[in-house]
């Protein structure tokens, strides 16, 4: 017999990447995030979780980086 696979709501996916509920529906709907329908449901598999965390990339394809190296400081005439 097969294992259940698991789903997460949009809800949980949210709560895993620390994002609003509204930000991660808004992912799925422009593909960002590819999801599964169980009746009106929007499911979201473990295995696309997994993959998201593993990437660790921008939807630019950089890594992430919180500091502000990207800012020049201004120089002065």
């Amino acid at each position: 017999m097969n294992m259940p696979y698991p789903v997460y709501t949009v809800q949980e996916f949210a709560e895993i990447f620390k994002i609003s509920r509204s930000h991660a529906n808004s992912l799925t709907i422009i593909g960002e995030v590819p999801y599964i329908t169980l009746g009106k449901c929007k499911r979201i598999t473990a295995a696309t979780i997994e993959q998201l965390l593993n990437q660790g990339r921008t939807r630019t394809g950089n890594t992430h980086n919180y500091r502000n190296d990207n800012i020049t400081p201004k120089t002065r005439i």
